[in-house]
């Protein structure tokens, strides 16, 4: 909703414009519920949000107007068979029956759209059939959500706005720069590092592989069974760490809070209520740039000169060339 010119004016007269970014992460975004609690506690206003995956579904679901309690309360108490629905396509291990019937609950209904938002929201998902970043700013939520957050592997694609679309991490994981986009004058990222204690044991001589009798028992999964996923998930956060490096070059966030999450997976379900904690207590050592975001903005000249500081940086940057070469030099 645009509003009208005088709403307008009064509130660029007041304060700037606050976009929040909520990367992917799995259970690990569970962190983001301690951000927004922060966040509330310091009467930090959010304008607009822009979420990936776990940071979409929460992005929605904020965005929506669900009190935050009752957004922690399902988080701490979610376990994973409460998303488990086997996908008979075999198009990903699980389908999305439960997780629609989840968000139809938590938001009250089963036809909420974006335009009803009480704060506007895009996520972001990828087109599995041309390799697209896809913004989902309109239209049914509850698709869009599920759409964000199909990860590969786990999650069959979702069928939406005529494509097939899968969790838009795999492109854009912390998406700063579509919340700017968005019409933000302030932009507040928050991503995760999660450190991993791997103990890579040597196969027993009588040992024995999966059996797809466990399998199906995803309840009962040992640290051996969540072993190769965690091995998948650091490989494909390399790549994800690399793209992001080269975004927050590009168009870096006001302020960007990484909340480090030790031994904490995608698919660690036990661990949401100490991710939400590791979320408000991060939060808290960035309180004085939190509390910045809200600071009046510079006059325009001054905007326009510091946008052209940040293009003479980049252009230095981009000539001076990385630390290692990325091309033989003959």
């Amino acid at each position: 909703m645009k509003g009208t010119p005088s709403s307008q004016q009064n509130h660029q007269s007041n304060r700037p414009r606050i976009g929040l970014a909520l990367s992917g992460g799995g259970i690990r975004g569970f962190a983001h519920l301690g951000v927004l609690r922060t966040l509330e506690e310091q009467a930090i206003p959010i304008d607009s949000l822009a979420g990936t995956s776990m940071g979409g579904l929460i992005a929605g679901i904020y965005g929506a107007g669900v009190p935050l309690d009752k957004m922690t309360e399902f988080a701490t108490n979610l376990k994973i068979m409460d998303m488990a629905s086997p996908d008979r396509s075999w198009h990903g291990f699980f389908d999305h029956r439960k997780m629609s019937k989840m968000l139809t609950d938590l938001l009250g209904s089963d036809s909420l759209t974006f335009e009803e938002l009480k704060i506007p929201v895009s996520v972001v998902a990828a087109d599995l059939s041309t390799g697209e970043l896809v913004i989902l700013d309109h239209g049914p939520l509850i698709p869009a959500l599920m759409a964000t957050s199909a990860l590969p592997l786990f999650f069959a694609p979702v069928e939406h706005q005529d494509r097939t679309l899968v969790d838009g991490g795999v492109l854009n994981n912390v998406p700063f720069d579509i919340v700017r986009d968005m019409g933000a004058d302030r932009v507040l990222a928050v991503s995760f590092e999660t450190k991993y204690t791997l103990t890579m044991k040597p196969a027993p001589a009588d040992g024995h592989g999966p059996s797809m009798r466990v399998l199906r028992r995803f309840r009962h999964l040992a640290p051996e069974w969540r072993q190769p996923f965690h091995i998948a998930e650091i490989s494909a956060g390399m790549t994800q760490h690399l793209i992001n490096q080269t975004r927050l070059e590009l168009c870096p966030p006001d302020v960007h809070i990484k909340v480090v999450l030790d031994n904490i997976g995608i698919l660690t379900f036990e661990a949401g209520a100490a991710a939400v904690e590791a979320g408000y207590i991060t939060a808290q050592r960035h309180l004085s740039e939190l509390q910045a975001l809200t600071d009046p903005l510079p006059a325009p000249w001054q905007q326009q000169l510091a946008h052209l500081q940040r293009r003479v940086k980049l252009a230095w940057q981009v000539l001076r060339g990385p630390a290692y070469r990325r091309y033989p030099d003959r």
